[in-house]
């Protein structure tokens, strides 16, 4: 008996793919995730009106490989510039030697700048070879510990009241935008009259839970109040401590602090876009757990 061959193409998907992709979801086998999990962090998050959720590898009409595309508008550097997360690479065994397939359409998109997040060692190497750059390297977690004179002078507040009222333009687009989200919390570090706008959302490590901060706005100020910050982050989010990429922690006093292997990759639509500028909002880490 002779087998023919399996037809293989590949073709975007949309929100009403949901269903046929979710069984290849499955197979990361994170049980931390559930289906509406995986449902809202690939494919109905609101900030981005475009069909497009990702890329789908079929056989003969049977979905059995996928890559997300988390795609979002920034504004960076005065300009506004398109971002595509590539997220959730799954092909099943008996394909995986057209896993590369799904990699060509999204190297195509050179009209935005695609970061990778959470590649594996293997889709690192990939990905590197491909021309994509280090984001970063590390994540660092730093307790509620701090010099004293930074838990004074400065005070944190997630009123949305104070909120609306204070925050800048593009920072109000940005609490706009991610305000329906129940996992993103929102504060505001006020010193004077300078203030520091601060997202983060909530994780664990080892049991403990702790705030991951995808974004702040004065990271001179974060830094100088960081005591204050370590109490707003506190009383709004009940965690123990902070976590944040390395990039945005360098010549800073930590402190006590620990830090793990965080490999992200990024291909910039502008070739000067240096990674500093780059955080983590509307991308998989504010919504994957782990």
């Amino acid at each position: 008996m002779v087998i023919a061959p399996s037809k293989l193409e590949v073709r975007p998907v949309g929100i009403e793919d949901f269903d046929a992709i979710y069984p290849l979801l499955q197979l990361f086998g994170n049980r931390k995730m559930s289906r509406e999990n995986w449902r809202s962090m690939l494919f109905t998050y609101p900030w981005w009106q475009g069909p497009e959720r990702g890329f789908a590898l079929f056989a003969d009409g049977k979905a059995v490989g996928f890559m997300g595309t988390i795609f979002s508008k920034r504004r960076i550097e005065g300009r506004d510039e398109v971002f595509c997360n590539t997220s959730s690479w799954i092909v099943r065994e008996e394909y995986r030697h057209a896993s590369i397939l799904l990699l060509k359409p999204v190297l195509a998109m050179r009209d935005c700048t695609i970061v990778n997040w959470t590649p594996t060692d293997r889709a690192y190497e990939i990905f590197e070879k491909l021309g994509f750059r280090k984001l970063e390297s590390n994540q660092v977690l730093i307790p509620p510990t701090a010099q004293l004179k930074s838990f004074f002078g400065a005070s944190c507040t997630s009123d949305p009241t104070v909120l609306e009222a204070e925050l800048g333009e593009d920072d109000r687009a940005l609490y706009d935008a991610l305000r329906p989200s129940e996992s993103v919390h929102h504060i505001l570090l006020r010193a004077g009259s300078r203030t520091c706008y601060i997202i983060a959302t909530k994780n664990t490590y080892k049991r403990v839970p702790f705030a991951v901060v995808q974004f702040a706005s004065d990271y001179d100020l974060f830094w100088k109040f960081r005591g204050a910050v370590h109490v707003g982050l506190t009383r709004t989010m009940g965690v123990f401590g902070l976590s944040i990429d390395g990039r945005f922690a360098v010549g800073r006093d930590l402190g006590l602090s620990a830090s793990w292997p965080a490999k992200r990759l990024y291909r910039p639509a502008q070739p000067n876009t240096p990674p500093e500028t780059i955080d983590g909002l509307f991308s998989e880490t504010m919504m994957l757990s782990i």
